[in-house]
């Protein structure tokens, strides 16, 4: 297997990391170890394809990229969708997190463009699932999820505003 598919395979298993998310909060009543020993590996394979991707220096604007973006959104729906469908986060912030990639692939108009704000936007989207199980187990009360999903909001319609006047600019 050369560098590029090896890179490839890491991202791409996020994308059954997130089926396997899904299906042990459906399945498993919450099974707090399992849930948390999928969502590690999910995080593992993204540190690991990043690490790899950097060592090997495999452009972070071609094909390989978008497929990281992509697997990374593929988990985070999943598992979100879960928690959605189990009433531990609300319906419309999947909306939230399909707009957010739909404007980032927008405004990316030479290869992907990140910006920190909005990296670590993303990367609230990505620990949101494992915080709201967590929460979960220790039986924080709901509202605490749905207080996070409005901080999160809010802070990807800040990005987004960021993005958009420094796309104007350039």
């Amino acid at each position: 297997m050369n560098k590029r598919h090896l890179v490839d395979s890491l991202s791409l298993s996020r994308i059954i990391f997130g089926i396997l998310f899904a299906g042990s909060v459906f399945y498993l009543n919450g099974n707090l170890i399992i849930i948390f020993v999928i969502y590690f590996f999910a995080v593992l394979s993204d540190v690991l394809d990043g690490k790899l991707a950097r060592r090997y220096k495999i452009d972070n604007k071609n094909k390989g990229a978008k497929v990281d973006v992509l697997s990374d959104f593929a988990f985070i729906m999943l598992s979100s969708f879960a928690l959605c469908y189990v009433n531990l986060l609300p319906f419309w912030f999947l909306i939230i997190i399909t707009l957010k990639l739909m404007e980032f692939f927008k405004t990316s108009s030479e290869g992907l463009e990140y910006e920190k704000f909005g990296t670590l936007v993303a990367l609230m989207f990505y620990a949101l699932p494992g915080i709201i199980v967590l929460f979960n187990f220790f039986k924080i009360p709901i509202i605490i999820n749905l207080m996070l999903c409005i901080f999160i909001t809010v802070c990807a319609i800040i990005s987004s505003g960021l993005r958009i006047i420094h796309k104007r600019r350039n």
